[in-house]
């Protein structure tokens, strides 16, 4: 025999070999789907809370015709009340810390596998200060697009992955013993990723804004700060195209209700005003569109001020996540191009009255 036949059996066995010692795992994470990425994960589901690896899973297999798109600020909306009250079949898509990019990736996927009727989308500076494409990498965050590309060439990453494999086999042991390993699994979608089980205190938002101020915590984790002609182009190229892109769809765009403190921290940047411009742009130019609505919250100071319905600086708990649901619901406190600018004097005057200056100077104290 020549060796280069010699060669070519031997890397035929290896990968004959290879494939053998595979396919256990294989098995395990095709029948198991510990994602739902396959759609072959056996009923009831078994949910993972790792979004950027459950989220697009979800947005195949599940049943539904309403999105919430965004990042943590939509991690508490109840589906459950959110169906109640807009007569849908609600579901929440979040992807924690997100861009825009990742979370036009979702809704892409959401419209090739359902008849998506309504979308609603928070909309945030920090989710479009970025360059058109980019995706959010901060913090060693990895984000699997080959699980949103739809393209099943490299779809073995998926079926080929040890933790994959592991989670297989951890979700077959709990079907079989009804133990939940580590108590990490959730097989209440209602409860996926929510977080209103955390504590909400009035010292908590405080702690953080002083960190953020002083410089212990960097405010550059949730804002990139570049400059605005790029923030525009990416809302035009990844916002407002997706819109265009499903004419069909009604898009309810919303500001969410961020505290006082943070509004307060960027104009000591000195950004706040370049923020409101951004999201004025917004306002402005999906405004113009047919099926497009949008709503202001960032004025609702019976939550921005209650310190203690915050863990952070941005993050409230359901009570306002409730109170946008009904808004919406009742399509109240909508804004236009008008409306949005007025709102926006409002609160550049509030974030500077001598009542927030006051409090500000008690907590730096």
């Amino acid at each position: 025999m020549s060796k280069t036949k010699e060669v070519l059996l031997f890397i035929i066995k290896g990968i004959f070999v290879l494939a053998l010692a595979l396919m256990p795992g294989v098995y395990a994470v095709v029948r198991m789907d510990p994602y739902m990425f396959l759609g072959t994960q056996p009923k009831p589901y078994i949910y993972i809370p790792n979004e950027r690896f459950q989220i697009p899973g979800m947005a195949r297999h599940e049943e539904y015709d309403t999105v919430i798109l965004g990042t943590s600020m939509i991690e508490n909306f109840s589906e459950r009340y959110a169906s109640h009250k807009l007569d849908a079949n609600v579901i929440r898509l979040p992807i924690n810390a997100s861009y825009v990019t990742e979370q036009k990736y979702v809704l892409d996927i959401a419209q090739k596998y359902h008849d998506i009727k309504t979308v609603l989308w928070a909309v945030d500076y920090r989710t479009v200060d970025i360059r058109h494409g980019d995706i959010y990498s901060k913090n060693n965050v990895v984000f699997p697009k080959y699980m949103y590309d739809e393209n099943p060439i490299n779809d073995w990453r998926y079926i080929i992955n040890h933790n994959n494999f592991y989670f297989a086999l951890k979700q077959y042991r709990m079907r079989k013993t009804g133990i939940n390993p580590f108590n990490y699994f959730i097989t209440d979608r209602e409860v996926l990723n929510t977080w209103n089980w955390k504590t909400f205190s009035r010292q908590l938002i405080i702690n953080d804004y002083k960190d953020l101020y002083e410089g212990r915590k960097s405010v550059y984790d949730k804002i990139n700060n570049l400059p605005t002609e790029l923030v525009k182009e990416t809302i035009d190229k990844d916002l407002i195209g997706t819109i265009r892109k499903y004419p069909n769809t009604r898009f309810v765009l919303f500001f969410a209700p961020k505290s006082i403190l943070w509004f307060k921290l960027l104009d000591q940047m000195g950004i706040l005003e370049k923020k409101l411009e951004v999201l004025t742009y917004v306002v402005d130019e999906a405004g113009k569109l047919p099926n497009v609505e949008i709503y202001n919250f960032q004025n609702q100071f019976q939550f921005t001020e209650n310190l203690d319905i915050y863990l952070d600086i941005t993050h409230y708990n359901n009570t306002a996540n409730q109170f946008m649901i009904d808004a919406i619901a009742e399509k109240k406190l909508l804004t236009n191009s008008e409306s949005i600018r007025k709102d926006n004097e409002e609160l550049i005057n509030r974030v500077r009255s001598e009542e927030i200056n006051n409090l500000v100077s008690e907590i730096l104290k």
